[in-house]
């Protein structure tokens, strides 16, 4: 089997409506999970248009990391705000990884009795009175059970943007056997995808077209970088894949700078070394060493963690090759002792990815 392409008489805007006309007609109550980022907003406006055109209210759920743009804030806002919209906006205390430190493992977001980077939003819910999860993933899975039966949690993910998001897109139909829709934990919950197959340009072209609002960090990296889709990325600020954000933050928004290293150890070593030949990503081999591998031992012998045996651990029983000792450097270098930054070999199997793509490609 080869890879291949089919085109269809209704392109992907056209396509995506269809889809999402159909979640709301097969369940009760529709949530859209924003970020404030690009995809999630043009989803969001795609939901919000059935939902007035039927006369329904829609719900939104965004967990605050208290780390993010002020940007990303206003655009949540807006979102938010408008009429008939139902937020699920969380500003309850929990853990997020912290990226940026070796020694502070964790920004309590939140944090009782703590100075925040801002006040806590009105429209915000600020206390769960249940138990619940205090971390980022388990906290969006608690919340999905939280929802009544016959509820679609609408999901911005493109599956263009990388392999593994197609993977999660596709590998496990949820609803009906619809491949771009996946099970939750809730009870008759499910994820749906409507813009999975959407790409850079369409996104920017439906926000164009309808003159919506946007996060404005992107116009920042437009300035900076042109149309470039691998840096045009929103996230928390310590998040331990984006340390972009940290790059450019104190030039993009100083005064979040100035919070954010008040708020949180390791903010200003780490914007000072990410703007080194990029020190943090290990995109280029220090000249001192001859191989990752020997990169890797030193970091072993000399990082400032109590996480080395940890470290020592996870690596024995992994693969012994220069794409692997060169993740482990950079898993190094940002005290990624939780794992979240995998190192292990990227892509999948090509006869697996051709088993997704004509599964999508046929219904």
């Amino acid at each position: 089997m080869t890879n291949r392409v089919e085109y269809k008489d209704q392109n992907v805007l056209e396509a995506a409506r269809d889809r999402v006309s159909l979640i709301f007609d097969e369940f009760e109550n529709v949530v859209v999970s924003i970020s404030g980022g690009k995809d999630s907003t043009v989803l969001f406006h795609l939901c919000y248009e059935e939902a007035v055109r039927r006369d329904r209210e829609l719900g939104a759920f965004f967990l605050d990391q208290e780390a993010e743009y002020q940007a990303t804030i206003d655009q949540i806002q807006h979102l938010m705000s408008m009429d008939g919209v139902e937020p699920y906006w969380y500003q309850v205390p929990y853990d997020m990884t912290n990226a940026t430190s070796f020694d502070e493992y964790h920004l309590r977001a939140w944090g009782e009795g703590e100075d925040w980077m801002r006040k806590k939003d009105d429209l915000a819910i600020h206390s769960v009175d249940d138990d619940y999860p205090e971390r980022f993933y388990p906290f969006m899975e608690w919340f999905e059970q939280q929802m009544p039966p016959n509820t679609a949690m609408m999901v911005g993910l493109r599956s263009k943007e990388s392999m593994n998001r197609f993977r999660s897109v596709t590998k496990n139909s949820g609803y009906q056997d619809i491949p771009w829709t996946t099970e939750t934990t809730g009870e008759e919950t499910y994820r749906v995808y409507p813009i999975f197959d959407w790409r850079f340009g369409d996104v920017w072209k439906f926000i164009s077209d309808k003159n919506l609002q946007y996060n404005k960090i992107y116009d920042y990296m437009y300035a900076d970088d042109g149309i470039n889709k691998r840096k045009m990325r929103v996230s928390n600020l310590i998040h331990e894949k984006s340390f972009q954000a940290i790059r450019n933050l104190r030039k993009y928004e100083p005064e979040t700078f100035n919070k954010l290293t008040e708020r949180l150890g390791g903010v200003h070593f780490a914007s000072i070394y990410v703007n080194r030949e990029n020190a943090l990503s290990a995109d280029k081999l220090p000249e001192a060493f001859d191989s990752w591998k020997e990169y890797r031992d030193y970091l072993l012998e000399t990082t400032p963690t109590d996480k080395i045996d940890r470290f020592k651990e996870r690596f024995e029983d992994q693969p012994n090759r220069k794409p692997v000792h060169k993740a482990q450097c950079k898993q190094m270098l940002i005290n990624d002792w939780e794992n979240n930054v995998s190192v292990t070999r990227k892509g999948i199997d090509e006869s697996k990815e051709q088993v997704w793509r004509s599964r999508l490609e046929i219904k």
